[in-house]
């Protein structure tokens, strides 16, 4: 029992390991399969260049500073109301 105890983590990583390696004896070819699927479609899909991913950055960074000052200004608008009815 006491060597049980002492070396729990060694046989939960042993066992893991076993059944890890038995799923993938188990699933070989479903594996092998799915991996050279993944590789077919990355070669389909159509990569931004660089410029186009630098404009589109931008354009995402620009949109979020409008909507986060717009929101701020509602806040302190809202706020100000707010305080001014509840004195």
């Amino acid at each position: 029992m006491e060597f049980l105890a002492n070396n729990i983590k060694n046989i939960i990583l042993a066992v893991t390991a076993a059944i890890l390696i038995g799923a993938a004896i188990k699933y070989y070819q479903k594996i092998k399969t799915f991996i050279i699927e993944v590789k077919q479609e990355l070669g389909k899909v159509a990569w931004s260049t660089r410029k186009e991913l630098m404009g589109s950055t931008a354009v995402v960074i620009v949109s979020t500073l409008i909507v986060a000052v717009f929101i701020g200004a509602v806040d302190l608008a809202l706020s100000k109301i707010l305080s001014l009815l509840f004195k």
